[in-house]
């Protein structure tokens, strides 16, 4: 009859391998955590680093006082109020409607930003399916300020063709880059003066920039991915075809 032979395997190799499995194990789930973190961490990290630093005023006192004002179309801040959402997000909103005969919509295009005919809707507080002029203020081509605000979120999300992400690099925008409206039959192009950031409520970024200036203001929040501040982007009339 063949004779078995049977080895009991060592115990403490046994432990050793099991301790090294878990240690093995351990060391992953730390490095998965920290990757987290840092994906979710860095963009705020690198706006307050690097982005934040570059986005300063170049004009002492913005926007001009009333008085100073040739003309344009400016609603009046007394008829603004400033929604808070249980979230934290803040936002303006407003019942004022103008008399005059304006637009429905018209479309927004940023090449930076790979935005191509971005819809508009003209005096509208709903951004979330499109971008929104805001009620009452400037038409793009004429003397005053059009006040334009869209959606953005962490940049790793970024999509220029998504309006709950369309203005997520917007404060990549510099001085003398490129904004173009297309307005009925007209091509409207701007280019940036400068950007900056504000508080949700201040209320100063609807007003008119300079006395006889044509501009149009790009606003969101800021930094990425939270509501604790606003980006407002400032750009002037060049052309128009």
């Amino acid at each position: 009859m063949p004779l078995a032979v049977y080895v009991k395997e060592n115990t403490a190799a046994k432990i050793a391998r099991a301790k090294k499995k878990d240690r093995t194990f351990s060391i992953a789930l730390s490095a998965i955590g920290i990757l987290a973190i840092l994906f979710a961490a860095w963009p705020y990290l690198s706006w307050q680093i690097i982005t934040l630093p570059k986005l300063t005023s170049k004009i002492n006192q913005i926007p001009i006082p009333q008085r100073e004002v040739i003309s344009g179309t400016s609603i009046p801040t007394s008829d603004v109020q400033i929604i808070s959402e249980p979230d934290g997000f803040s936002y303006f909103t407003t019942d004022f409607k103008p008399q005059e005969i304006r637009p429905k919509e018209f479309s927004l295009s940023i090449p930076k930003l790979k935005i191509e005919k971005a819809k508009v809707k003209v005096d509208s507080t709903n951004f979330s399916q499109n971008l929104a002029l805001f009620p009452g203020t400037a038409i793009p081509g004429n003397i005053g300020n059009a006040f334009i605000t869209g959606h953005s979120v962490l940049p790793q999300f970024n999509d220029p063709a998504n309006y709950r992400a369309i203005f997520t690099k917007l404060s990549t925008l510099e001085v003398g880059d490129d904004v173009y409206v297309q307005l009925e039959d007209q091509t409207l192009h701007y280019t940036v003066l400068y950007s900056k950031i504000v508080e949700p409520k201040d209320l100063s970024v609807l007003s008119p920039i300079s006395p006889n200036g044509k501009n149009l203001t790009l606003m969101t929040c800021v930094p990425p991915g939270s509501s604790t501040k606003r980006l407002v982007v400032i750009t002037s009339l060049l052309s128009t075809k």
